[in-house]
């Protein structure tokens, strides 16, 4: 990836392209700032200059959790939109499940980054039937992330998803979320577990925003000939923002040129030529890496 090119000088001139978080009254910039690789790939004071950099280029959504770096994303995130909070839009997430828990992650989410509102608070992580349980018990995490939105310190609900996506849906169908977070990925189209066909329709008729996720395979994308149609493919879905990790502001700045040159949609003919690449370079995970695939295996 380079960013030397006068061609990508220009594109990166240009406005970026917004899409309503749907219901939310958000206008997300098409790319959204992931809170993962600047975590811990970079060091504080890169991170920061990263993070200004995307706000510079027009991201105005950015996504983070609790977990990210043991609590560093939300910390560097604090500390970079200290002066700069105003016109982003912050999402975070909590993986606890039970009300105390959840309590505890959520004050010390709202420590880390330094703000007295959170935008969107994401339960995070959908997982197996006994997760749904804890999920939808009247008394964990759903009420206690409800008590902070009743006081005005969380603005909305989502849930999150990497894995059961019929469990996605059992939930959504379930309680009145406002957002989900989920894969839209070539990978997971090759995999042949598509939230997009099975899960984005079940929250469109919801009313509910879509913010997209594992664009890039965590990574892995970089093992491919040009990574360039994977990111067309997710920002041609039927998605509000696209969440991408960045561990530089080259990359970044890659992926805002993609963006701001508006691609066409990818066919679903098209997309099918990438299904071996994507299936080849999931097959393993360097050291680090997420390795989200063996789920669907």
């Amino acid at each position: 990836m380079t960013t030397a090119t006068p061609d990508v000088r220009d594109l990166l001139a240009l406005p970026m392209p917004t899409r309503e978080l749907h219901g939310l009254g958000w206008h997300a910039s098409l790319l959204t700032l992931g809170g993962v690789k600047w975590d811990s790939k970079l060091s504080e004071s890169e991170a920061i200059e990263l993070i200004h950099r995307a706000i510079d280029l027009g991201v105005n959504t950015i996504d983070t959790a609790a977990v990210y770096a043991g609590g560093e994303s939300e910390r560097r995130l604090g500390k970079a939109l200290r002066d700069r909070r105003e016109g982003v839009w912050v999402n975070t997430k909590t993986t606890k499940r039970s009300y105390d828990e959840a309590r505890e992650q959520i004050d010390l989410s709202f420590k880390q980054l330094q703000t007295d509102v959170i935008d969107l608070m994401f339960v995070h992580s959908v997982e197996d039937d006994d997760d749904v349980s804890k999920i939808l018990d009247s008394n964990g995490v759903l009420r206690a992330i409800e008590s902070y939105r009743d006081a005005g310190q969380i603005k909305h609900i989502g849930v999150s998803g990497h894995w059961y996506k019929q469990n996605m849906t059992r939930v959504i169908e379930a309680y009145p979320f406002e957002a989900i977070l989920c894969p839209v990925g070539i990978f997971n189209e090759a995999y042949g577990y598509s939230y997009l066909k099975e899960v984005v329709p079940v929250a469109r008729e919801r009313g509910l925003a879509v913010l997209g996720m594992k664009v890039m395979a965590a990574g892995r994308v970089a093992h491919t000939a040009d990574p360039t149609p994977y990111l067309r493919f997710a920002i041609g879905q039927d998605i509000d923002t696209a969440v991408i990790g960045c561990e530089s502001i080259e990359q970044l700045e890659f992926n805002v040129a993609t963006v701001k040159s508006r691609p066409e949609p990818m066919s679903d003919a098209e997309a099918e030529g990438y299904f071996e690449e994507a299936r080849r370079v999931t097959e393993h995970f360097d050291s680090g890496e997420f390795s989200w695939v063996s789920h669907y295996r």
